[in-house]
């Protein structure tokens, strides 16, 4: 994942995403300068950026809480995250916590809203004691304006951020509060994920829809956000659908269904020319055990060799690439397919290890991207071919719902 690490919360590794550094330094700016603008009204250069940068600052801590919000209630419910890449607006990440109850995920998601509306009351307060206390804001030091400058943008910016994660499409909060509800009221989680899917498409085209309006009789710049923001949502729903259409796919299977079937064994002093030569042109999305005799040093694949130069591959050894086994994830045979594949989605390898009861020293047998796609395309062609006996599809097309 992309970012920059903060440290450790509840146990879990937070980054801040990269776009931050563009999102700070806009607010920053457009802050800085509207409020130094050289008018009669306006502060002196010192309040008048530091509030900017104060707000800034305070903009991105109120959505890292938000997201701790999240992490925070998720453990209580027992669910622990290794990693949150904190972003301005939804956080991928939630689609990672698999509540087992729908209250239990109601509450997750709801956290952070929750937590967004506390702030933006304490900030409300503070900022209306200012502005409608009893100060005379137009005669008072410029520091005091400032406060409430500040205060009060920060109350808005929590509100905004509350009533925003709230609409009902992916990565927005929202979405999981809907899936949580339809979920706890039918029992059926299938059918909460497929009006997620819907309710998200949906959303997505009227924020689009009102975008362009927006453009051609408001604002450009308003109605081009939504536009964006409502092109971001119907593509998360498309990646929802996709997944939970994989999901049904490979529903009841286990890694042992998914095991490599002929895995690639080579030794450490093999070169990256050779090896990606000889073992990974007919095998795309595979990997290979790296061994010396019968010690099992590592895992090399499609991801290591691409981190070294195509120049230095002649004098690059498979040892050099590899991964070492101790850092390859193992999973029992008998695990969930589809939980299986998450965790070697979040890995970034080619492959998993899988314990096998009778292989002497551990773990030897892999569950690679290249075996994991063929069950599932061979799960496909039967799906179609049950859809095509039932009449569902036309023989000859190549995808049907």
């Amino acid at each position: 994942m992309n970012g920059l690490t903060l440290g450790r919360v509840f146990g879990t590794e937070v980054r801040a995403h990269w776009t931050w550094i563009l999102i700070l330094a806009f607010i920053a700016v457009v802050f800085g300068m509207d409020l130094s603008d050289g008018s009669a009204a306006a502060w002196p250069p010192v309040v008048a950026w530091g509030s900017s940068i104060a707000t800034a600052a305070l903009v991105f801590v109120s959505v890292t809480a938000h997201e701790l919000a999240h992490v925070k209630v998720a453990g209580r419910s027992g669910l622990q995250l290794p990693v949150v890449v904190v972003q301005l607006l939804g956080g991928p990440y939630i689609m990672e916590i698999k509540p087992k109850t729908a209250a239990d995920e109601l509450r997750i998601s709801l956290a952070g809203s929750v937590l967004s509306l506390v702030i933006a009351c304490a900030f409300g307060v503070v900022a209306g004691f200012l502005i409608l206390g009893p100060f005379d804001t137009d005669n008072a030091p410029d520091w005091l304006q400032a406060i409430g400058f500040v205060t009060f943008t920060a109350s808005a910016f929590n509100l905004l951020l509350c009533v925003i994660n709230l609409l009902p499409g992916y990565p927005l909060d929202g979405a999981r509060v809907l899936h949580a509800l339809v979920w706890q009221r039918t029992g059926r989680e299938d059918l909460a994920t497929a009006a997620t899917i819907r309710v998200g498409r949906y959303l997505g085209i009227s924020l689009i829809a009102t975008g362009m309006l927006g453009v051609l009789f408001v604002d450009a710049f308003a109605g081009l956000s939504l536009v964006i923001a409502g092109w971001l949502v119907m593509g998360s729903s498309r990646i929802l659908d996709r997944r939970s259409v994989l999901q049904s796919l490979i529903s009841g299977l286990r890694v042992s269904d998914a095991e490599d079937e002929d895995p690639a064994r080579v030794p450490p002093q093999l070169t990256l020319d050779v090896f990606a030569g000889e073992y990974l042109t007919e095998r795309l999305g595979a990997a290979a055990l790296v061994e010396r005799g019968t010690e099992l040093l590592g895992l090399i694949g499609t991801v290591q060799i691409r981190r070294v130069p195509r120049r230095s591959w002649t004098r690059t050894r498979t040892e050099d690439a590899m991964v070492s086994i101790a850092n390859v994830p193992t999973l029992a045979g008998d695990s969930d397919l589809w939980s299986a594949l998450e965790v070697l989605e979040r890995s970034g390898l080619d492959a998993l290890l899988v314990s096998t009861g009778g292989s002497e020293g551990g773990a030897s047998v892999l569950m690679s991207r290249r075996s994991a796609a063929k069950i599932v395309h061979q799960k496909a062609e039967e799906r179609q071919r049950e859809l095509i006996a039932q009449g569902q599809i036309k023989k000859g097309r190549g995808r049907g719902r």
